[in-house]
């Protein structure tokens, strides 16, 4: 006898549709005439769930295995289809063993502080629902944060912070580890990108793609200046090494319209830290591309740790692991920043083209090395939104006697109050890239030193984790054509020294449409103009980036614009359209009526680089 089943959306529970299973469909998931497969297909047929992928039963426990369907396969079972997002719904104890499947475990917190710092941001329920049911399930969580960006991942929020003790959770950093944000100066003129300038700008970034120069010169570039050490992942990843990758990541020559940070003046050790208005300045957003997803599947899928003690030996190998892809994805970034110079100031920068220096051209490593010092001498700041990193906690007030506190206003202090939080060391110096996970965030000596863990997925932290001394800015892009936010940290009694949002912020804008949504949305939106989202002079812009009225056949149109963009996948330009993110504004106007940082100016893109079929 078949038996009768409901199939829902896991998300929206009302959303259902009935299903008899013949009595002979296998239990074993794997194979095609699967209990499985053919719930995933009647989910994507008639529920439209396109992207399903994951079955839960009410009460959380998720079915993947032989047993899971044996046990649980019966008449009128309600089997609740996942994109993706975890099970939405209260959990009962079934198996403590397995936590987010239908059991509590030992360690899990349900008393786990929440903050979400979102007012103004919009933020969807799944989102919050991801958010609390994480950091109450996994073991040792004791604090979680939502920043203004978040948005729902596969299985866990994006824009969030979790605190834990005793516990790594490689799934909560995800695949891309190491993922961040670089700014970079150059010699380049306002007058240099503006209009259709900016236009020849973006047909002069060619041979961007592809493997970067031999295997040997990138071991070199990922090295130390000893010449004693690399991060070097072998050649199958190394390949991708000074490349964006896909996705969300870009590179984008940005100009800075407002500033408070004055004027530069000449020979000051702090003005390379700092961005002064109408300077030109390229942020680059990558990571570790192919590197870190397969180290997490070999801690994961493959090794079958989702949650580590952190007295396992397990833990140890994961952070240095972890450590070696986030050192990659560091000099990716400086990579990318070499070649992109070398398109934008030819003949100081040949080493970034493989057409510069020939292949077969003796190369040694030291002039490797003095590359990278001359990219990182150009470098603002160098941060990792994906991430974990060893702390102490709960943050002090004495972490932060002799640093700058914000003041009522969003002013600069004088120099000498600036110097005192610019420190002996630059705030972006990672170019020495040490352990990771060893450093420790300066707090209170009166603390027991015991470890904690910030686990950030999509959230840039607020301090150096080279040196433990707080940046002085950051960056907080919007996508494509709107505007990236010049953040200033800020430790005070109003965010708790930095504990309210775990000593983080958001990372961007954060997605306001799924990309299935947002392709569908973006595409009717601009069926037979898609051109226009790649055009920076279409229509003037205002201030958030949105296109007015004005300009050669642009009356009347409210569109976003103002940036050159190269991007030759169309998917990606529906995907990524500044429809598909939140507003930049909001999320940073969240984030200081929480007190967890001043906004010191803005940029605003005029050339955006996201990939060429080379």
């Amino acid at each position: 006898m078949p038996t009768r089943v409901t199939v829902a959306s896991n998300t929206k529970q009302s959303q259902k549709a009935p299903l008899l299973i013949p009595s002979s469909t296998s239990f074993d998931p794997n194979p095609s005439s699967s209990c499985y497969s053919l719930v995933i297909k009647t989910a994507q047929s008639k529920l439209r769930l396109k992207k399903a992928s994951r079955i839960f039963v009410h009460g959380g426990r998720e079915l993947t295995t032989q047993k899971d369907w044996e046990d649980v396969l019966k008449d009128d079972v309600v089997l609740l289809v996942s994109t993706g997002e975890g099970y939405v719904g209260s959990r009962t104890e079934d198996d403590p063993s397995k936590p987010g499947q239908g059991g509590q475990h030992a360690d899990a917190n349900p008393d786990c502080s929440i903050e979400l710092l979102a007012d103004n941001a919009f933020v969807d329920t799944l989102s919050i629902t991801q958010l609390e049911t994480t950091a109450r399930a996994l073991p040792g969580i004791v604090h979680a944060v939502g920043q203004p960006d978040l948005h729902p991942g596969t299985k866990f929020p994006i824009g969030a912070v979790f605190v834990s003790k005793g516990w790594l959770h490689p799934p909560l950093i995800g695949g891309d580890i190491g993922c961040g944000m670089a700014w970079y100066k150059t010699r380049l003129s306002r007058s240099q990108v503006e209009g259709d300038k900016g236009r020849k700008i973006a047909e002069k970034l060619r041979g961007l793609e592809g493997a970067w120069r031999r295997q040997e010169d990138r071991e070199v570039w990922l090295g130390d200046e000893e010449g004693k050490g690399s991060c070097s992942a072998g050649e199958q990843w190394d390949a991708s090494l000074g490349t964006v990758g896909a996705g969300n990541h870009f590179a984008e020559l940005q100009v800075v319209e407002e500033s408070s940070m004055g004027n530069p003046t000449s020979g000051r050790e702090d003005a390379q830290h700092e961005l002064y208005e109408d300077e030109v300045v390229l942020l680059v957003h990558s990571g570790s591309r192919g590197y870190g997803s397969h180290i997490l599947k070999a801690f994961t899928k493959e090794g079958g740790h989702d949650s580590i003690r952190d007295d396992d030996s397990t833990a140890k190998e994961y952070l240095d692991a972890h450590d070696r892809a986030c050192a990659w994805a560091s000099g990716n970034r400086d990579l990318i920043a070499l070649r992109f110079l070398a398109c934008l100031e030819p003949g100081s920068w040949d080493l970034g083209l493989n057409s510069g220096i020939p292949l077969g051209s003796s190369l040694s490593a030291d002039h490797i090395r003095q590359a990278r010092r001359d990219v990182q001498s150009r470098r603002v700041v160098d941060i990792w939104h994906n991430n974990v990193e060893i702390t102490t906690w709960p943050p002090a007030q004495s972490a932060y006697e002799g640093w700058l506190l914000p003041s009522d206003s969003a002013t600069l202090p004088d120099s000498s109050t600036q110097k005192a939080n610019n420190g002996d060391q630059p705030h972006s110096d990672t170019a020495a890239l040490p352990a990771l996970t060893a450093q420790k965030f300066n707090i209170s000596d009166e603390l027991p030193l015991e470890k904690f863990y910030i686990h950030r997925k999509g959230a840039a932290p607020t301090h150096n984790p080279s040196s433990s001394k707080p940046l002085t800015i950051l960056p907080l892009p919007g996508s494509r054509a709107t505007p990236t936010l010049i953040l200033h940290p800020t430790f005070t009694p109003h965010n708790t020294y930095g504990q309210t949002n775990a000593l983080s912020l958001a990372h961007g804008a954060g997605r306001a449409l799924s990309r299935a949504k947002a392709a569908t949305y973006v595409a009717e939106k601009y069926a037979g103009k898609a051109n226009d989202l790649l055009r920076g002079d279409f229509v003037k812009a205002d201030k958030r980036g949105n296109k007015i009225a004005g300009g050669k056949g642009g009356e009347g149109r409210d569109v976003h614009g103002g940036c050159w963009v190269v991007c030759e996948d169309k998917q990606l330009v529906w995907e990524e359209a500044p429809e598909a993110y939140k507003d930049v504004w909001d999320v940073g106007e969240d984030l200081v009526a929480k007190g967890c940082c001043e906004s010191w100016g803005w940029c605003r893109g005029r050339v955006s680089y996201k990939v060429r079929k080379e």
